[in-house]
């Protein structure tokens, strides 16, 4: 099964990436509008990771941490 969002690790920044419309959604109801985005993919910073991920995953989100080193 595909995981409802990736993380993927951008160097200096981590991106988000939403992997089917009711993530997308979901991330674009509940971001800031001051939120930076990379295409698709919203920009955050490490330390902050890591509490963005367990929060979708206590929504009911999975999430493929992959892509990090």
């Amino acid at each position: 099964m595909i995981a409802d969002y990736t993380a993927v690790d951008g160097g200096s920044v981590l991106l988000l990436r939403p992997n089917n419309d009711t993530a997308r959604e979901h991330l674009e109801d509940n971001t800031a509008d001051e939120a930076q985005w990379f295409g698709m993919a919203l920009v955050v910073e490490p330390r902050y990771m890591q509490n963005l991920i367990d929060n979708l995953e206590d929504e009911g989100f999975k999430v493929d941490i992959s892509e990090l080193m």
